[in-house]
């Protein structure tokens, strides 16, 4: 946003979200499980910290999740409006855009309204819960049937040309009903209905999803056609952007190689746990040194060749020589 003219709006909110972010990164990270020596647990009672530990359940963690995926996603909604003013009248788009937008909106309604269906006719049983237990598998479908009233509100509020309104109001009501009221909620269920945690979690998956598709039909309508109060100055960036995209490069690939170890150390000496044993001679699990060496190798190898890469891009690049302006000969007949 920094190379956009007319961002200078929005960067202050990017403040926010960065600190945010950090903190419900920081809450995913928690474990519960601190590695503790025996003297270390004497010190504090046992081997969980007193506070932090809720924080390495999964329900603090599923919440915290879904608050990331909502803030990256509205970051990118200010970055598609950073150099846009003042919008078009929702009518101007035509009948079109209310029949897209309507069914958007409707679909988004019936898969929400599927699950709750099922939450309000499941038996406790088939959850293996007791039937007492009911009233915990009858708020999430309430809670489900309130999002889908959020739902047509922002649709209805986007005919009335009030688009930017209905956004905020989506993104607002996901973000309290999937951290807050689901976040809370999930402790309460881990101790009263554990196997119902499983189901939140595909609750708060659900909000999340229809708030992104339905939001961003909404910010295609607004921003569609809008004044531009600046333009994109293509090839400004600061150094620190470089940097950074050069270490996600790393990462990510030290993250692959660290995915495939962990595939392949899960299953032990079992071609399928439990089922088919791996009696070959070489069947063995690498230690973890081993695998260091041999993840940092593969990352180095693969940057290493895509430099390789760049570099044979560049010598295919033609020099461009400046061509000399030669000066005008005076008119020999004046």
């Amino acid at each position: 946003m920094g190379r956009i003219q007319g961002a200078e709006r929005y960067l202050p909110y990017t403040t926010y979200i960065n600190v945010i972010l950090l903190i419900c990164f920081a809450i995913w990270l928690a474990p519960h499980n601190l590695p503790l020596s025996a003297e270390e647990q004497a010190i504090i009672g046992e081997q969980y910290h007193p506070t932090l530990k809720f924080l390495g359940l999964m329900a603090a963690k599923n919440a915290v999740v879904n608050f990331i995926i909502i803030l990256t996603f509205l970051s990118f909604l200010l970055y598609r409006r950073a150099n846009k003013g003042k919008t078009r009248p929702f009518e101007a788009h035509g009948i079109a855009a209310k029949a897209v937008l309507g069914v958007v909106g409707l679909l988004g309604v019936v898969f929400l309204g599927w699950y709750a269906q099922y939450l309000f006719t499941v038996s406790p049983a088939t959850l293996d819960l007791s039937p007492d237990r009911r009233p915990y598998i009858l708020f999430p479908a309430y809670i489900l049937l309130l999002y889908m009233v959020a739902i047509v509100a922002a649709v209805l509020l986007t005919f009335r040309d009030k688009g930017k309104l209905a956004e905020g109001v989506l993104l607002a009501v996901a973000v309290l009903m999937d951290t807050v009221i689901f976040g809370v909620y999930g402790f309460m269920v881990m101790e009263k209905a554990s196997p119902l945690l499983r189901n939140i979690s595909v609750i708060q998956f659900m909000i999340l999803l229809t708030c992104i598709v339905v939001t961003t039909f909404i910010d295609v309508f607004v921003f569609r056609g809008a004044e531009q109060v600046g333009r994109i100055q293509w090839g400004r960036m600061p150094a620190r952007s470089q940097y950074t995209l050069v270490l996600l490069c790393v990462v990510i690939v030290l993250l692959m190689a660290l995915m495939g170890y962990i595939r392949s150390g899960l299953r032990e000496a079992w071609h399928i746990y439990g089922v088919m044993a791996d009696a070959s001679a070489w069947a063995y699990t690498p230690t973890m040194a081993y695998m260091a060496f041999v993840t940092s190798g593969i990352t180095l190898l693969f940057l290493g060749s895509i430099a390789f890469l760049f570099w044979l891009t560049s010598l295919a690049e033609e020099k461009k020589v400046p061509v000399p302006q030669t000066a005008a000969m005076p008119d020999s007949k004046s």
